[in-house]
């Protein structure tokens, strides 16, 4: 079988991407909190669920492409370094900004872990979720090449990790499943989104150790929605890639076979785990013949 080529976004185009994003933050009121949020567009309004601070690029090009026609919201998340947030509190925090906006029932689009708050949020809230639209991720987290993965978070959770792990090789282990492929992937990733520029956002997050333990683990580490789905019964959009390893596809597939009112799978070649960003075109597609 012949290789498919995915070529690479240039430096120039997404430093732009990302300055488009941080030019659009505006500080505003979300209950006792004070968060930057972006906020643009008219119409429908269009919440994206916000993973991790400053790789909030991932929804750069449906940002600019929807907000020419729809309301656009998306907020940066507090991350912590000090106590344990976890998925519940992180649907609260979304329940909040909606509240604070007087949104009562909305389109949610969510990459990998924000994915992984949506579902949380949609089963608490079910009322307030007009679709959902899930990208990367699957009903579970048990990820090859389990248990290792599992022993570094038991690590973290039980010991002091934070304070002698260097940053550096905690950025590597985690992009390495960025950028990974499947062993049997036939697609040949000149990376279509490059490591160095993956790299280049992760090491704005101060004290990453410390926001993994404390932001991170707390919420893919039990993550588990697989006797849940049944109340999940608004209208779903899965999209995948053929080869991500941390959502990998037959997870996604079976997600899409039990969901009770999934109304499209569907699963792009190659590119890497923020291919919404890097083939933005074939996902805007798809979303917005969803959203019509």
């Amino acid at each position: 079988m012949n290789a498919v080529t995915i070529l690479s976004i240039d430096e120039t185009t997404f430093r732009a991407d990302v300055e488009y994003i941080e030019k659009l933050w505006r500080r505003t009121p979300v209950g006792q909190l004070d968060i930057p949020l972006i906020d643009i567009g008219k119409g429908q309004p269009l919440v994206f669920v916000p993973i991790l601070e400053h790789l909030e690029f991932v929804y750069a090009r449906q940002i600019r492409t929807f907000s020419q026609s729809r309301r656009v919201i998306l907020y940066r998340r507090r991350e912590t370094r000090t106590r344990s947030v976890g998925l519940a509190e992180r649907a609260e925090e979304l329940r909040s900004v909606l509240d604070s906006l007087g949104l009562a029932c909305v389109d949610l689009i969510a990459h990998g872990d924000a994915a992984m708050v949506l579902f949380e949020f949609a089963v608490r809230y079910p009322q307030r979720c007009r679709s959902l639209i899930i990208i990367a991720q699957g009903a579970d987290y048990q990820i090859a090449p389990h248990p290792l993965i599992w022993l570094l978070h038991e690590l973290f959770m039980h010991l002091p990790v934070e304070h002698f792990l260097p940053a550096w090789f905690l950025r590597r282990i985690v992009i390495n499943y960025i950028v990974a492929q499947h062993p049997t992937s036939d697609t040949d990733l000149t990376c279509s989104l490059q490591r160095s520029l993956i790299e280049e956002q992760f090491r704005k997050i101060a004290l990453w150790p410390f926001v993994y333990k404390f932001s991170v683990i707390p919420i893919i580490h039990n993550y588990d929605m697989r006797e849940r789905l049944d109340q999940l019964t608004m209208p779903i959009l899965l999209i995948n890639r053929e080869d991500d390893v941390l959502a990998p596809e037959p997870k996604t597939r079976w997600l899409s076979e039990h969901l009770p009112n999934c109304v499209g799978y569907h699963v792009i070649s190659g590119g890497e785990r923020f291919f919404m960003y890097s083939q933005a075109d074939t996902v805007n597609q798809l979303v917005e013949k969803f959203l019509i």
